[in-house]
């Protein structure tokens, strides 16, 4: 037998050789050591891969959509957007778009709001008459006048006024016409709330032509291009002139 004494040099040797082949670790503790650096690894790859795709979305391009212009009169009360190609066209007809005098010809200048029209033509154009009531007669004088003449009068009624324009010119060359409309001092819209009537009597005869009223926001020249008015040739209207003067009779009524 060994004497234990003897023994202890063999003892601390394979004590040793144990702790380096760790034999000394609990069976369990080297697999939960192992599981939990397999976890946090595949942990690690996951927000690896989340960033990674967080990064390609912010690095993609992003397509900026160019804002679409409003009218030049949004200041005025248009809501509208338009595409560029549409925007010129539709600031042509838009409702707010500043007022321009509505007397023919071009000689004035003036524009302004809608509500500063009726003062406009009370100051700047004092010499046209103005008549109340539904049912009145325009009376054209001297329409044998030579060249291009209008006649202007204003009719109040249904608390709105209403612009009566006879307007004598060559509409074709050599073939001179008489044209007479009547305009709303007011918007498109308003004006469809009305109806009138133009009418011519003589001896046995009678010209009559109804319409819906144009807002002055169209003008007379537009009406005239497009025939949208009482149209009639100087040798109609000797037949219903008396003595150089026409009378028209206008009636307004509401729709």
């Amino acid at each position: 037998m060994l004497c234990p004494a003897s023994c202890l040099p063999l003892l601390r040797e394979l004590a040793q050789w144990r702790c380096l082949l760790g034999w000394h670790r609990h069976p369990g503790v080297g697999a939960s050591s192992a599981a939990g650096l397999t976890t946090n690894t595949g942990q690690q790859q996951q927000h690896q891969q989340q960033g990674s795709e967080v990064k390609g979305r912010a690095s993609r391009p992003v397509g900026r959509t160019k804002p679409l212009p409003v009218s030049q009169y949004s200041s005025a009360g248009c809501l509208l957007t338009l595409h560029h190609s549409e925007k010129p066209d539709h600031e042509e007809v838009c409702e707010f778009r500043p007022y321009t005098c509505p007397c023919p010809g071009a000689t004035c200048k003036w524009h302004g709001s809608l509500e500063a029209v009726m003062p406009h033509l009370m100051h700047a154009h004092k010499s046209i008459t103005t008549l109340q009531g539904e049912d009145i007669v325009f009376l054209a004088t001297d329409i044998n006048l030579p060249g291009a003449v209008d006649w202007v009068m204003m009719q109040s009624c249904f608390s709105h006024h209403f612009m009566l324009v006879l307007e004598k010119q060559e509409k074709y060359e050599g073939h001179q016409q008489f044209f007479a409309v009547v305009l709303l001092i007011g918007t498109r819209k308003q004006a469809e709330n009305f109806a009138y009537r133009l009418e011519l009597n003589g001896n046995r005869r009678r010209l009559t032509w109804e319409a819906t009223p144009r807002s002055i926001h169209d003008g007379v020249a537009a009406a005239i291009m497009n025939s949208d008015c009482l149209v009639f040739d100087t040798s109609i209207a000797h037949l219903f002139a008396d003595n150089g003067n026409l009378g028209i009779n206008v009636t307004i009524s509401m729709c």
